[in-house]
């Protein structure tokens, strides 16, 4: 039995925390292929005071994902 090989994309959404969570509603609703946590806020160290949100996840092209929560 051959497996069918996978065609993953990771996704990040970078931006400020409303934007990020808009745009991740809007994706999640057109696109049931795609996973992504919820926005939260960087930790790097040189930004400190000017940190952007991101939400990370990732497509898996013709698989239907279950999620967890909306």
């Amino acid at each position: 039995m051959t497996k069918k090989p996978t065609r993953l994309v990771k996704v990040r959404l970078q931006g400020d925390k409303k934007d990020v969570e808009a745009l991740r509603q809007i994706m999640l609703e057109k696109m049931p292929e795609l996973v992504l946590g919820s926005a939260r806020e960087g930790s790097n160290p040189k930004y400190v005071g000017r940190q952007k949100w991101a939400s990370y996840g990732n497509f898996i092209f013709n698989v239907i994902r279950k999620r967890r929560s909306n």
